[in-house]
């Protein structure tokens, strides 16, 4: 087995100086280092006696999924912050699963040399054991994360509810799928506060467009359609309002559509399309900017709430 001490013995140094060459010291001359490395890249044992520290820090971002442009959009957003300040990012997603989700942050705690991770709508309990810092991007309270961040959607959807409600419109549709029955939940109490009555309601078992595009018609096909619904997220309004032309109704004409996420094809759909806007720049802006002050130990804020925005387009126009 090759050993620290051959490894020096074969490059004509001392032992003390091959490992202040495999830790990057500044002591050992960079000609004494090279053929320190050469040495054990001859004998193929590099790796196991490298052990200087990476130069930047190396965040692991664990997302639920891939596929969404909600999801994509953040981990993008949080890769660029985290690469202005300067520093490296991997990111794993984990297909809504809680066990994956509970194998990626045990690897990334005791097996990787991530130096913090920032986790997006985590299922999982954080262990108080961690040793690395963690900010969450959800609204569900851990309390071993540094920082939590959220956005709180309570006074957007009261307005979008007291608009269609100007409009003399107290009965609001809802499409969902089955991962959204959050959002149906507090749309639902939000309606019924101001007296206004949540139904129909429609939950798809298919996602996005197709979802929507499923998810009306079966609201066609009861003869059930209200004046104005409400859409999870905005790919499914999208697919809804091509249902509706290809039954030759027309938004807002015939039913005003809200969705949420406010992506950037909103503003670009025919008709422009109105969303419940949860600011993911600024989120992701401050999670990068909270996982580096953790890093450095400097002060954060323990939880970052930001209101959510209504954006009123021509979708809702009565």
């Amino acid at each position: 087995m090759i050993t620290l001490s051959k490894i020096a013995k074969l490059a004509h140094v001392s032992v003390s100086t091959a490992s202040k060459a495999f830790s990057m010291s500044g002591e050992v001359s960079e000609q004494t280092r090279q053929e320190v490395f050469r040495v054990a890249q001859e004998y193929g044992c590099f790796k196991k006696f490298y052990n200087a520290k990476y130069p930047k820090f190396v965040i692991a971002v664990i997302c639920p999924e891939f596929l969404g442009q909600h999801y994509t959009t953040m981990v993008a957003l949080l890769q660029e912050q985290l690469l202005q300040l300067g520093c490296e990012v991997c990111v794993a997603s984990t297909n809504f699963s809680a066990e994956a989700e509970a194998e990626l942050l045990e690897y990334y705690h005791n097996y990787s040399n991530v130096d913090g991770i920032v986790i997006i709508d985590g299922k999982t309990a954080i262990p108080a054991s961690y040793e690395i810092p963690v900010v969450s991007i959800s609204p569900r309270p851990d309390a071993n994360v540094g920082v939590r961040l959220c956005t709180d959607c309570s006074e957007a959807m009261l307005q979008a509810v007291e608009h269609f409600l100007a409009h003399g419109v107290r009965r609001i549709g809802f499409l969902g799928e089955a991962r959204t029955n959050r959002k149906l939940t507090f749309f639902r109490e939000t309606a019924e506060a101001r007296q206004a009555v949540c139904e129909p309601v429609v939950v798809t078992e298919r996602r996005f467009e197709e979802g929507g595009y499923a998810a009306m018609e079966q609201l066609l096909a009861q003869g059930d359609l209200p004046r104005a619904l409400v859409c999870a997220y905005d790919h499914l309004a999208i697919g809804a309002i091509r249902c509706l032309a290809d039954h030759g109704l027309s938004v807002p004409e015939d039913v005003a559509i809200l969705g949420m996420d406010d992506i950037p094809d909103a503003e670009y759909l025919l008709p422009r399309l109105s969303s419940v806007n949860f600011r993911t720049g600024e989120i992701c802006r401050l999670a990068a900017q909270s996982i580096l002050d953790l890093l450095h130990t400097r002060p954060a804020e323990p939880v970052i709430t930001l209101p959510a925005q209504l954006r009123l387009r021509e979708s809702t126009e009565f």
